[in-house]
C-alpha cells in the first residue's frame, strides 16, 4: 500500500488470470468511515461480479476509478485515510 496526502492507496487486489475489471458501483461514499474489511465497491470480470474490501480502517479520502470505468490488476480504486 502506497501513501499520500490523500491517504492509503486501494488497489484492486490480484485476481490471478483477470486483467482488467469494470467498477460497477461503490457502496460508501467519500467521507464514511470504514472497519478493515467493509464492502466497499462491486467490480466486475466477464463472468462475474465480486465486492472488493476495505484493506484497513479509516475514512474513504478518495475516489480514483469512478463506476463505469475500467481498471487494470493492481490499479488505484481510491484512497483512506487512517484515523490518527
Amino acid at each position: 500500500m502506497n501513501t499520500n496526502n490523500s491517504g492509503i492507496e486501494i488497489r484492486l487486489p490480484d485476481l490471478g488470470e483477470i486483467d482488467e475489471v469494470r467498477v460497477v458501483q461503490w457502496l460508501v461514499e467519500i467521507g464514511a468511515t470504514l472497519a478493515e474489511d467493509d464492502d466497499l465497491l462491486e467490480v466486475e470480470t466477464e463472468k462475474t461480479t465480486f465486492v472488493v474490501p476495505a484493506p484497513i480502517a479509516g475514512q474513504l479520502s478518495e475516489i480514483v476509478a469512478a463506476e463505469g470505468s475500467m481498471v487494470k490488476q493492481g490499479g488505484v480504486l481510491g484512497r483512506i485515510r487512517q484515523h490518527a
